[in-house]
């Protein structure tokens, strides 16, 4: 018996919308994580740019946190995705992988977004110079979130065993 037996018959569009309201959900605390944790970028002058810290590392490291934050909710959704197979017994599973890298999109999305809003967009004055916003450079980072999402149903479905109750079909030994 499935745990979720009214859901078994659940359309794709419904799956992928979950996963698109559960991505947008956790783009919320990525985006707040980004802001509190990412170092910034400080700036002694603006007109010809003389960077306080090396130029690309300091980028490269507000790049790498939001990297790492999606990473993590990519692992979440496919986490949520191997448990949702696992109930269904891989019945429609295109649903929950097309699911899981549209819900790590929307969680890209939103926590880019949303990290935006929180960090305001405009030079802020410190003692040393100015820091600098919050941007992303390298957007390449922004597709962590749905690698990590499919490494994980892809590892999950790979070394699926069968459910409880049913037993494999032995071979028949030569030993008659």
């Amino acid at each position: 018996m499935t745990p979720f037996p009214a859901q078994r018959g659940l359309q794709p569009f419904g799956v992928i919308a979950r996963y698109v309201l559960l991505g947008a959900a956790l783009g919320i605390p990525v985006a707040i994580l980004w802001v509190l944790l990412a170092p910034r970028v400080i700036a002694t002058s603006v007109d010809p740019a003389e960077f306080a810290e090396p130029y690309p590392q300091g980028f490269a490291a507000t790049d790498l946190t939001l990297g790492a934050l999606l990473l993590v909710a990519g692992c979440v959704l496919g986490v949520v995705a191997a448990m949702r197979l696992r109930a269904t017994g891989f019945d429609r599973g295109w649903g929950q992988v097309l699911g899981v890298i549209v819900g790590a999109a929307m969680c890209a999305a939103v926590a880019r977004v949303v990290g935006w809003w929180l960090a305001g967009r405009t030079l802020r004055p410190i003692p040393d110079g100015f820091e600098l916003p919050l941007t992303v450079g390298a957007s390449g980072v922004l597709l962590l979130g749905m690698f990590s999402g499919l490494l994980v149903v892809l590892f999950y479905a790979a070394f699926a065993r069968e459910p409880a109750g049913v037993t494999p079909v032995s071979e028949p030994s030569g030993l008659g």
